[in-house]
């Protein structure tokens, strides 16, 4: 067993000088599109299957031998999982850049009032810190135009299942567009997307809340 672990050790010592022979004088090709992951793959795949029959030569064992075809299919899959995650954070982001200058809700005063009402019935926004108007200025005015703020004394997870159904109905909007308004906080605070959304995911609100907040835009369709 400790021989086969050294000649795997060796082999990809052996690979690595390889890699670093090619990298220099291929670099301008393989930073053009997808050219440097599927000319690596093909190299690196021709690698792994000399080495898969090298040891087969040695150990004369098909499940020995697909030890290294294995290691590349990983290899490759985690490769194309990294390189898919980081091109849609990539686009993420860049929408997250775009200046954001208000929500700018399309509700009316009535709409506003009877939310804020249920919000404030239920203790999910304090009445105290948060007036009418601070509610109505930072979900319909621009954010350069009032200094108000919204303070909410739910749980985080409450309070994202919240943010989640006012986001329904502004396109555009997101959980983090929240955050980087600066103008939500929660229990004197300001929230964080990431956050909330670790929370939501550890203690998700139990049903009879989420009826509960439904039913407080549920007027919205009938009107």
């Amino acid at each position: 067993m400790k021989r086969i672990i050294k000649n795997i050790a060796n082999w990809f010592i052996a690979l690595n000088e390889r890699k670093a022979m090619w990298s220099n004088t291929s670099t301008a090709y393989l930073n053009k599109g997808n050219h440097n992951f599927i000319f690596g793959a093909i190299i690196f795949g021709a690698v792994f299957i000399y080495l898969s029959y090298s040891v087969y030569e040695s150990y004369q064992s098909i499940w020995i031998a697909l030890i290294p075809i294995f290691l590349f299919v990983v290899i490759v899959f985690s490769i194309m999982i990294r390189n898919s995650y980081e091109e849609q954070m990539k686009h993420r982001n860049r929408g997250s850049r775009m200046k954001l200058v208000g929500f700018n809700m399309d509700f009316n005063e009535h709409i506003l009032k009877r939310i804020y009402g249920s919000l404030t019935q239920y203790e999910y926004l304090d009445e105290n810190l948060t007036s009418f108007q601070d509610f109505y200025n930072v979900l319909i005015l621009d954010f350069d135009e009032h200094d108000s703020v919204l303070h909410f004394i739910c749980t985080q997870p409450q309070l994202k299942y919240i943010l989640e159904k006012f986001k329904q109905f502004k396109k555009g909007v997101h959980l983090v567009s929240f955050e980087r308004s600066q103008k939500i906080y929660h229990k004197g605070n300001l929230i964080s997307a990431e956050t909330l959304s670790k929370k939501y995911n550890e203690f998700p609100p139990d049903h009879e809340f989420e009826q509960r907040i439904d039913s407080f835009f549920d007027f919205l369709g009938d009107i």
